[in-house]
């Protein structure tokens, strides 16, 4: 088996992995996933920034019109990973008499008109020669 001190050297090695051996391929690797994932991980922490500003922008705007929370509803507003269903609530926190107003807000509705409903019969407006010149001539007239 192993000597105490091979032991100890390997618990040593273990313990530390920059005691390693590394060769250069395998260091360029490991530094570019720990780069890679030092970028990853900004731009999940800004992202979750700015979800954290908009649940205590919701807050602010709720304790300002005097709207209280239950817990379960506070739980709702710490549960929401959504920045649009955030700003939605935030815009109907500024007018709602309730809770259950600001969480009632939808999105609005984008119906589109198809396009025979949206064209319109407007009047040829090319000018009397432009009309003209789509009528056969009259007969004994040349042009």
């Amino acid at each position: 088996m192993l000597s105490d001190a091979m032991l100890a050297a390997l618990r040593e090695m273990a313990m530390d992995p920059s005691k390693v051996p590394e060769t250069p391929a395998s260091r360029r690797f490991r530094l570019f996933f720990e780069k890679r994932g030092r970028a990853e991980g900004k731009i999940e922490g800004k992202i979750e920034g700015k979800i954290e500003g908009k649940r205590e922008a919701l807050l602010a705007v709720l304790e300002a019109r005097g709207l209280s929370l239950t817990a379960d509803e506070r739980a709702h507003i710490d549960a929401c990973t959504a920045p649009a269903e955030l700003d939605r609530w935030i815009a109907s926190a500024a007018t709602a008499a309730s809770m259950s107003e600001v969480f009632a807000s939808k999105p609005a509705s984008t119906t589109r008109r198809s396009p025979a409903t949206t064209r319109s019969r407007a009047p040829d407006h090319r000018g009397p020669r432009a009309q003209n010149a789509t009528r056969p001539p009259k007969p004994g007239r040349s042009r």
